[in-house]
């Protein structure tokens, strides 16, 4: 495993696939997004699959890429992997801890890291996470 290796190359290695659908809102999105892009995109690792919902902000012009959303997944799960908990993870980002909608962001974010590294698999996720110089 190349502990170096940028997330285009990961992609690229792994045959890491992706088709991105137009979606008229993501429903894990707790605030509106004004004038934002939302879409339903697949991921493809063999026979695996993993399908998510993915938003960009309204300077973004083009559909999203394999790259933009393995970026933001990873981001968002190495933020869970590092937490000891919602408190810490509220914490490093800002939120209430007695907020329901941060609580409810993390718990979002916690079943998605689990998607991400059943998708992948465990040594993948982890060069992912770890291992791969990201965007």
């Amino acid at each position: 495993m190349n502990t170096n290796q940028t997330l285009s190359s990961f992609i690229d290695t792994n045959k890491i696939r992706m088709s991105a659908d137009w979606a008229d809102s993501n429903p894990h999105m707790i605030d509106a997004m004004p004038g934002g892009s939302h879409y339903r995109c697949t991921l493809r690792l063999g026979r695996k699959r993993l399908t998510v919902y993915f938003s960009m902000g309204a300077a973004h012009t083009s559909e999203p890429t394999a790259s933009d959303v393995l970026d933001c997944l990873a981001s968002d799960a190495s933020s869970y992997k590092n937490a000891n908990g919602f408190e810490d993870w509220a914490g490093e980002y800002g939120y209430d801890t007695d907020s329901r909608k941060a609580e409810k962001t993390y718990r979002i974010v916690e079943r998605q890291a689990a998607k991400l590294e059943a998708f992948l698999g465990s040594e993948l996720f982890n060069a992912l996470l770890w291992n791969t110089e990201r965007m």
